[in-house]
């Protein structure tokens, strides 16, 4: 005697009301997950941001308290930064080419060494020009930090490295260590420190980020969603002093 249901060979697919029934929960559940997850990197992009600027305030005191210069090491590539602490009579370039000039010249100065040399510390002094950098002990900043989330670094300026500043490889990170981006900017024992800038961006969209600007004088340090041209950022500064009659 039958039981008046269908039997189970007839039920084992989905019918084609299911199936639009089963698409459109989809489609609702995607555009109401997009939002939030474009707001989850937002939120990545703006506490890295914030995390940097409180950094630099915080280095920019410490840097007198200690009579030290720090330097931030930014990796472009791997997407990580990291502090250190060093002399406070540290080389600094105020461009470009003042930086490859003292490479150039201190790579020629090295050549009068072996490698061997070298290793054993005897051309250590030559090594220690631009001053030596340690990480920094007994502070919260002990380990490299690594962007949250999708984030990344669309540039990072400082005058040493030219108006466009430093970018990421455009074709990924080298597969060699030695050839990923790094960056430089530093702080000063007398509460100054280079100016710069940093970009942190949705790695998906370059627009969409966050940008820390360090004065160079006083220290201030700036937080905006706004995209700061470097060499739009000082146009105020005259490029001359003015006649005195």
């Amino acid at each position: 005697m039958g039981t008046g249901w269908p039997s189970p060979r007839f039920r084992s697919g989905l019918t084609l009301i299911e199936i639009l029934v089963v698409l459109s929960l989809l489609a609702v559940i995607g555009m109401v997950a997009a939002p939030a997850l474009g707001g989850l990197v937002g939120l990545h992009q703006k506490a890295a941001a914030k995390e940097l600027a409180q950094t630099y305030t915080w280095l920019i005191d410490e840097a007198a308290l200690r009579n030290v210069t720090f330097r931030v090491v930014y990796n472009l590539d791997a997407r990580t930064w990291k502090l250190e602490a060093g002399d406070p009579g540290t080389l600094v370039f105020s461009n470009p080419e003042e930086r490859e000039k003292f490479d150039e010249e201190l790579e020629s100065d090295l050549r009068r060494f072996t490698k061997r040399e070298i290793e054993e510390g005897k051309a250590q002094d030559l090594l220690e020009k631009r001053g030596r950098f340690e990480g920094l002990d007994g502070s919260q900043f002990t380990v490299e930090k690594k962007l949250p989330g999708d984030t990344a670094f669309a540039f990072v300026y400082t005058p040493q490295y030219g108006e466009e500043g430093i970018t990421p490889t455009e074709e990924g990170p080298p597969e060699d260590p030695e050839d990923q981006r790094i960056a430089y900017t530093y702080i000063f024992p007398d509460g100054s420190a280079e100016h710069t800038v940093v970009r942190i961006v949705d790695e998906d969209d370059a627009e969409d980020g966050w940008t820390i600007e360090v004065w160079p004088m006083g220290g201030e340090v700036k937080v905006t969603r706004d995209v700061i041209r470097p060499e739009e950022s000082l146009d105020w500064i005259p490029e001359e002093a003015p006649e005195i009659d």
